[in-house]
């Protein structure tokens, strides 16, 4: 008797996650369908884990300040990526009227969501509907740091990819770098 209890209860547990999962898979197959998501980009492997970095542009004011960018399988600081679906975009917003593509961009900017791009060996992330701009690169390359040479990443912006900072694996390295 009590084998048939635990049968039963095991077999409810197992329809009760069963319900959840599909719940969240349909969600998501919502989701892409909702703003044209063909599925999450992955970060290639060289530019993933925690950064640090001090703005070196020109213009920068604060040269002092070490500031961290993480980057996982499918985020960059924060924000996640996706590959979106060209086909979508092009029968939603590139060939609609203004005002239906003001209204599309106004719902997905409220949503965290990015396109992200494969770039040389790094990526570059940009707003899901990207009508200027090119937004952010970030590519794996070395640098010379106390006269040695270190994995580092280059954060980019523009089209011709120029370097805002270049960000290392410790603040140490990033304090010394110049």
């Amino acid at each position: 008797m009590k084998k048939r209890y635990l049968f039963l209860l095991s077999l409810l547990a197992f329809l009760g996650v069963f319900t959840v999962g599909m719940q969240s898979q349909s969600q998501t197959v919502q989701a892409a369908n909702q703003y044209g998501i063909a599925r999450k980009y992955t970060t290639p492997k060289a530019t993933r884990g925690t950064w640090y970095y001090r703005e070196t542009g020109k213009y920068s004011s604060d040269k002092k300040t070490i500031y961290k960018v993480k980057i996982t399988a499918h985020t960059a600081a924060g924000n996640k990526l996706y590959v979106p679906s060209e086909s979508f975009l092009k029968k939603n917003v590139y060939n609609v009227s203004a005002k239906k593509r003001n209204a599309f961009i106004k719902k997905v900017t409220k949503k965290n969501i990015y396109a992200a791009y494969d770039f040389k060996k790094g990526f570059n992330v940009n707003n899901w509907i990207n009508l200027a701009g090119d937004g952010i690169f970030y590519i794996p390359t070395t640098r010379k740091v106390n006269g040695k040479k270190v994995k580092a990443l280059k954060i980019a912006t523009g089209a011709s990819q120029q370097a805002v900072s270049y960000a290392f694996k410790t603040k140490a390295l990033a304090k010394a770098a110049k």
